[in-house]
């Protein structure tokens, strides 16, 4: 082979290697690509969260899950175009800046978190801490469980109603002085109010306003002794007006968190629910009026204790901060893929309810649970949320309203669009002295969005279907008539068109129809990462 020859042998080799080099780089940067497309994605994804009625992702709240939306969507589609021409085009400049965006993205789901993010006030469940959360609970339930044991007549229901009321009255009280609030100590001990007192200035009028926009049971301890003591988290928003040169009203909102324990004598037997939430004398139920003693007026027992009733030992204010939550963080969706939580026994659970309530019937139970999963939803976003009213409990509906309020007050509003019901599944059924209350597990799915005044998507996505699951749990009152459910929106009681005042009594009739006298009402919404059966 001549010297020619043998050169252009070697230049058709070095072509072949070259050409093979280069089909080697992209080859790896398709490779690179598609891992880098597939971590931006899910980066995509994680960015979607919303706030729907039941709280989205945010643990025992009310708002809360929206997405990055249309813009974050059109900048990771727009990123990855760029990457994939500049890896075509200049391999040498785009292979490395891939190596180096995936190794970003890598690291910001690899990093420990520093701090949680704070969403419609509740803040975000980190993964590691969810099974705490849903441990916390179950141990919860289970001490109620054994309370009922020395109680039979307790009820969670009306406990959370007695709690919503006593935390409303003490900071009312301590809006009108010293004096109104020491007519609370029947409920209230020396140090709890004290505590209250605490947060006042000197020339503070009035404190209205008063919503609760969660309430959470961290523990019940002391069921082997003579006395129980309850741990209670309070996360709620209030108004106090202190006058003030320049500004007569001077009105400031607060959020707030508190801790609150509770203590009462084991084997009390508990109220009925119209005596809980009244707040008399726990004693001999009169109208709460002190002597000079400090004792009832009518019975002249001093109470210091829980020894007739639940009597808050102490209060801590937790974070007290003049804003408003945060209604646009975004963080993922939790536990929509996980299996049911289903009561255990529960076919033979239901098939004794079934038994013991004849005139119940599971398709217009689940026709009720849809008309008031209907209406809900369109109170919320249209942010007319007295159209909620007749469907729920006092307590879930001053929840709701708080964030009603609060997407007011920053302008905001949720949008829940097309939105429907793809699945329920009953999931729990308890019956206490007072109650009967059924848990569905619902599946839904629609556009859930956050936008401003001005018709802007600051969180959510109008365009990406989001689906997601809770746990809601409807309560009837067990002595009520027997009746089949309604799906329509008439009085349940006296069948004229369905109208109520503020406190959920019917208009025409006088029917406090909220209560669940009547009809199942909403009476809780949990999440899939927090729920524990």
């Amino acid at each position: 082979m001549n010297l020619q020859s043998r050169a252009l042998n070697l230049n058709l080799k070095s072509r072949i290697l070259n050409f093979e080099l280069r089909r080697i780089v992209l080859r790896s940067a398709r490779r690179s690509l598609l891992i880098g497309i597939s971590v931006l994605s899910i980066l995509a994804l994680a960015m979607d969260v919303y706030p729907r009625v039941g709280g989205g992702q945010s643990y025992g709240g009310g708002g809360g899950h929206g997405g990055g939306g249309g813009g974050a969507g059109a900048l990771v589609y727009l990123l990855v175009r760029f990457l994939l021409w500049l890896t075509i085009e200049h391999p040498v400049i785009g292979i490395p800046v891939d190596i180096i965006v995936i190794a970003i993205v890598i690291y910001w789901f690899a990093k420990p978190s520093k701090k949680s993010v704070s969403i419609t006030s509740t803040s975000i469940i980190a993964p590691d801490s969810v099974a705490t959360v849903a441990q916390q609970q179950q141990s919860v339930q289970r001490s109620f469980n054994q309370l009922r044991r020395f109680d039979p007549n307790f009820s969670e229901i009306i406990f959370t109603d007695f709690c919503y009321a006593l935390y409303g009255r003490s900071h009312d009280a301590r809006g009108h002085g010293a004096k109104a609030l020491d007519e609370l100590s029947p409920y209230l001990s020396d140090a709890a109010r004290s505590s209250l007192r605490q947060l006042n200035s000197p020339s503070l009028k009035a404190v209205q306003g008063i919503i609760v926009g969660a309430m959470n049971v961290v523990n019940l301890r002391g069921l082997d002794s003579p006395t129980v003591n309850v741990t209670i988290d309070f996360e709620s928003n209030y108004t106090e007006f202190t006058p003030r040169e320049g500004d007569p009203r001077g009105e400031m909102s607060y959020y707030v968190r508190e801790r609150w324990v509770l203590e009462r004598k084991r084997d009390v037997l508990s109220q009925t629910p119209d005596q809980t939430t009244a707040l008399h004398c726990p004693r001999c139920g009169a109208a709460l009026q002190k002597d000079t003693n400090g004792a009832c007026a009518f019975c002249g027992t001093k109470i210091e204790s829980g020894e007739f009733q639940w009597y808050v030992r102490t209060i801590q204010t937790l974070s007290r901060e003049a804003r408003g939550p945060l209604l646009t963080s975004d963080v993922p969706e939790a536990g929509t893929l996980n299996a049911t939580i289903v009561q255990p026994n529960f076919p033979a659970v239901r098939a004794a309810f079934e038994q013991n309530n004849p005139d119940f019937k599971w398709g217009d139970f689940q026709a009720r649970a849809r008309m008031i999963f209907n209406e809900l939803q369109n109170a919320w976003s249209t942010l007319q949320w007295e159209k909620a009213r007749p469907f729920e409990t006092d307590n879930i509906f001053q929840m709701h309203r708080y964030w009603i309020e609060a997407y007011q007050a920053q302008k905001l509003r949720n949008a829940l669009d097309q939105c429907q019901i793809s699945a329920m599944q009953p999931a729990k059924i308890k019956v206490d002295a007072f109650y009967n209350s059924i848990t569905f597990r619902i599946f839904a799915q629609g556009y859930d969005y956050t936008v401003d005044q001005n018709g802007r998507v600051v969180s959510g996505s109008n365009q990406n279907v989001r689906k997601w699951s809770e746990y809601w749990t409807f309560v009837r009152y067990c002595k009520a008539k027997p009746a089949a459910a309604r799906a329509d929106l008439n009085c349940p009681n006296c069948g004229a068109p369905l109208k109520v005042n503020a406190v959920g009594i019917c208009e025409f009739c006088g029917g406090k129809i909220t209560s669940g006298e009547f009809d199942w009402v909403l009476s809780k919404i949990e999440q899939d990462e927090s729920y524990a059966g």
